[in-house]
């Protein structure tokens, strides 16, 4: 073959990896932009699965401080990818297992896949909606609860009910504490792992670190041993091109060929061995291209760690935590909550005593009213008597008096007028002596009257101060 041959065949192999580099630019490109979208995808991905653990995590949270129970703490335990589901299911279905919460992954055509996306989205969302519904039981009991003990604190009620609901709804609270106190080692728990985790990361990536500072020691010492291999490459090329004038000059004729080959075969070491430095810098082009992706990679992995660092700067994260804070605002009312039931439970405890011993007065002084209402209907009844016989006496007196008229205008003996003033004088007594009994029955039945709304008037002020204790 000759040498315009050979040179149309490089040109045509020349053409053929201009046109390959072209393609594999193009390729390079397309895949950047689906590297862009799936890392976008992804994101969103990440940020509904943040958003979708959060509103699971104030279900349950809410549902305890409302008196909920236990049942559901486990899910705050939020499942992770399994290392074989990971190394199972492609890079780009990695995030989307992750939002189903399934580790069942197979090869799935699209079909399949969508119907599993589907069915798991189904049962994560029946599982969010079951918390929702346990959150709504657990307010209505709640309300239930807190109407009761409205209407028996206001007085609709009997005191021994009042005393019972106010029982009730402190057992009720303590049950609660103890569902939030157990909420709180939970959330603390959790923390706890998860600083662990950081510090894992954080010797993870200063193992990191180091491995490629060795890496980059290692290029540098490749690229300065390269370098020095393409100077020696060089100067032998210049000995190797010098020697060759030196002997194409030369008038031997007898030895042409001989020099032609081994020319040669020289020629073809040379090529061998610039192939050999040719692999050796697209090796060590690609070890920096690696390297290069390495940093890109630990550089974002900083700055995640960064963010990490800005919010657990210090030890009082968890403290002031938005579930911490809730769970922690919600113990303190609740304390708060007892410690004021006490109170009223004291107070009315002691109010009860105080009204027992009221009731027992009043009961007292209701049979004496009692008592004081039967003497005054029999003082009535006696007065009524009293000034029927006075009325009778006064007609008596005055029938007597017309006859003494009569009789001492018929007769004028002493002696029968003397009795007559006798007998007036007598009924005179005895009509003062009914009428100063008449009122001493009065001033008794006055008196009577007055206990009446003595007592009408403490009842009035037992009813307000037993509706202001209620109130209060």
């Amino acid at each position: 073959m000759d040498a315009t041959a050979l040179h149309y065949e490089n040109q045509k192999l020349v053409q053929q990896l201009e046109a390959q580099k072209s393609e594999m630019h193009l390729l390079e490109a397309k895949f950047k932009e689906l590297r862009n979208e799936q890392s976008s995808y992804d994101n969103a991905l990440i940020s509904l699965d943040k958003m979708w653990n959060q509103l699971v995590d104030d279900l349950i949270l809410l549902g305890v401080r409302f008196g909920g129970g236990l049942n559901n703490l486990p899910a705050l335990d939020h499942e992770e990818l399994s290392q074989e589901s990971i190394e199972s299911c492609p890079s780009e279905e990695i995030f989307l297992f992750m939002l189903l919460k399934s580790n069942n992954y197979g090869k799935k055509d699209d079909n399949t896949l969508l119907e599993f996306a589907e069915e798991a989205l189904a049962l994560r969302r029946s599982a969010t909606l079951a918390l929702m519904r346990s959150l709504q039981e657990a307010i209505a009991a709640q309300q239930a609860r807190s109407e009761y003990l409205s209407l028996a604190l206001n007085g609709e009620k009997s005191n021994e009910d009042v005393v019972v609901a106010l029982q009730n709804h402190n057992d009720h609270l303590k049950e609660v504490i103890g569902n939030v106190r157990e909420a709180i080692s939970i959330v603390n728990e959790k923390h706890k792992r998860y600083l662990d985790e950081i510090e894992a990361f954080k010797s993870s990536y200063s193992k990191e670190l180091q491995e490629i500072k060795h890496l980059s020691g290692e290029l540098e010492e490749t690229m300065a041993e390269l370098e020095e291999s393409r100077r020696k490459l060089v100067i032998l090329q210049l000995q190797r091109h010098g020697s060759s004038l030196m002997n194409m000059s030369g008038p031997n004729a007898v030895n042409g060929a001989v020099s032609a080959d081994k020319s040669s075969d020289e020629n073809m070491g040379w090529g061998d061995l610039k192939d050999a430095v040719d692999e050796a810098k697209t090796l060590a082009g690609n070890r920096l291209l690696e390297l290069h992706e390495t940093q890109e990679d630990n550089l974002i992995l900083s700055n995640q760690l960064e963010d990490l660092q800005a919010q657990l700067k210090d030890d009082n994260y968890v403290f002031t935590s938005k579930p911490y804070t809730i769970l922690s605002d919600q113990l303190h009312h609740l304390n708060a909550e007892i410690e004021r039931y006490k109170g009223l439970v004291e107070v009315l405890q002691n109010d009860k005593n105080q009204f027992l011993q009221r009731e027992k007065e009043m009961c007292a002084k209701g049979e004496s009213v009692d008592n004081i209402k039967q003497s005054i209907t029999a003082y009535e009844a006696k007065i009524e008597e009293l000034e029927h016989q006075i009325l009778k006496s006064m007609a008596e007196k005055n029938d007597l008096e017309i006859k003494v008229e009569e009789s001492l205008q018929d007769s004028g003996k002493k002696d029968f007028k003397d009795e007559i003033h006798v007998m007036a004088a007598a009924l005179s007594k005895e009509m003062e002596m009914m009428e100063n009994q008449l009122n001493r029955s009065k001033d008794a039945a006055s008196e009577a009257l007055a206990l009446r709304e003595e007592a009408e008037s403490l009842r009035t002020l037992l009813a307000k101060k037993i509706k202001y204790k209620e109130q209060a």
